[in-house]
């Protein structure tokens, strides 16, 4: 019961970090000129490194959550996935800070990153999400679809789902993680959907 509210802690941990990150900075896209991005580069230097720290540090606890809530392979297959296009898209910035000249190209190869982990993010929650009642994996599908579309429709100049997908997995990530923080582990055959009851 305590490692099951402890994910349920670290998930909530890793939205915090993930929203703190988010808000400091809204990095250029390809879609932008390198002039234009080596410029914001120089001019938030500052602000880039310690957005690219914090959405580092954010892996522990979403390492944390993702092993608590998926004990099958295939979860912690994409979980590894995930962290490790995750850092890819902390480092590019990183490496943008240092070089600004190369940032039309780097930030190219940030996009395509970009894209990957939110393959990824599909992947890990549909995994995550295996041994949860239907309606949770009906949800977690839902976001892994949108997840997907944002993959593909970036990169096509369709940003209708930009913001869609991310507070998607979001939601997706507090719905999992209050469940581990209020779900009895004896109540697992009677779950068939919401659990209205006290603990």
């Amino acid at each position: 019961m305590a490692s099951r509210r402890a994910g349920g802690i670290f998930g909530l941990v890793f939205v915090f970090l993930l929203f703190a990150s988010a808000a400091m900075a809204s990095l250029p896209t390809s879609t932008d000129s390198a002039g234009a991005i080596g410029a914001f580069y120089r001019d938030h230097a500052s602000v880039v490194i310690l957005q690219q720290i914090i959405g580092m540090v954010a892996l522990l606890p979403l390492v944390a959550f993702g092993l608590a809530v998926g004990a099958n392979l295939w979860s912690r297959l994409a979980l590894l996935l995930l962290v490790v296009i995750e850092l890819v898209t902390n480092l590019v910035p990183l490496l943008i800070v240092a070089a600004p000249e190369s940032g039309g190209t780097l930030t190219s190869v940030e996009d395509g990153a970009d894209s990957a982990l939110f393959i990824a993010v599909a992947l890990f929650l549909i995994a995550a999400t295996r041994d949860d009642p239907p309606w949770v994996r009906v949800a977690a599908y839902v976001v892994a679809a949108a997840c997907v579309g944002r993959a593909f429709a970036s990169p096509l100049g369709i940003d209708s789902l930009d913001q869609v997908a991310p507070l998607a997995f979001v939601a997706m990530i507090v719905l999992l993680s209050v469940r581990r923080l209020v779900r009895q582990p004896d109540q697992k055959g009677l779950d068939s959907g919401p659990n209205y009851r006290g603990s």
